[in-house]
């Protein structure tokens, strides 16, 4: 499997459209939409992975692309000035599951911590059920996130409000490549995701709401050491919507040799 030219195609594919005609409620809406999907659980990682009992403890680096706050004559602030990037710890556990196919299950939490005058309390679930026969993997995932974000967006001195609920599942394939104590994993899927947002400005109580439901697109390798060592580089794209990169690094406990 060629990743380069999947990559590719998903940033293509997944330019936003231009803002021509958009009014400011359409603008704001969108803001709203952007700051959720980043807020959604990516798989970052090949499908199939882990075996029965297999433990897999990780960082995701979600990377942050640059946001136009412009909404109408204003400009508020968005993630993106904020930083262009924030950790998520993950945990992954494989279960037991008949021969050839694999199962498991995660949580990812971000705890409510201020950095740099902006605070996420999210919390996140995913479970999936896949094939590994010979160099072929493949399989299915679910994933939801409920999340609490506060930032300063319409003044810099406030903390205003986006309560998001996100979810979505995907079909993903790619292959299992070994060469001594080093394997890549190769892999790229599709699916669909949805959400709610809703976002609040602390200074007037003005609230305004969006939901979105749409194709959700990734591509990327995993890089294994030793069956236990882990790092993984992910394309997710939202077609119209959002393309950002994620990074994960991670630990897998394991029997395995």
């Amino acid at each position: 499997m060629r990743v380069a030219p999947l990559v590719a195609a998903l940033a293509a594919c997944a330019a936003p459209r231009p803002a021509t005609g958009q009014t400011v409620l359409d603008q704001e809406e969108r803001l709203i939409e952007l700051h959720a999907l980043l807020l959604d659980l990516p798989p970052v990682g090949s499908p199939a992975a882990l075996a029965a009992w297999d433990t897999g403890v990780s960082l995701e680096l979600v990377g942050i692309p640059p946001i136009d706050g412009t909404t109408g004559s204003r400009r508020q602030l968005t993630a993106s000035d904020h930083t262009r990037l924030f950790p998520r710890p993950r945990l992954q556990l494989g279960l037991p599951a008949p021969g050839g196919c694999r199962a498991f299950a995660g949580l990812s939490w971000i705890p409510p911590l201020e950095l740099r005058d902006v605070s996420t309390n999210a919390l996140a679930a995913e479970a999936g059920f896949g094939v590994a026969r010979g160099a072929f993997r493949g399989g299915v995932r679910v994933h939801g996130v409920v999340a609490r974000a506060r930032a300063p967006v319409t003044d810099p001195a406030t903390r205003d409000v986006l309560d998001a609920v996100v979810g979505g599942a995907e079909l993903a394939a790619g292959a299992h490549l070994a060469w001594a104590a080093l394997a890549l994993d190769p892999y790229a899927g599709a699916g669909l995701v949805a959400l709610h947002g809703r976002f609040r400005v602390t200074s007037d109580g003005n609230v305004l709401a969006s939901s979105h439901a749409g194709p959700a697109l990734h591509a990327g390798a995993r890089l294994l050491y030793r069956s236990r060592w882990e790092g993984v580089v992910e394309v997710d794209a939202y077609p119209a919507r959002l393309v950002h990169v994620d990074v994960r690094v991670g630990y897998v406990f394991t029997n395995r040799e």
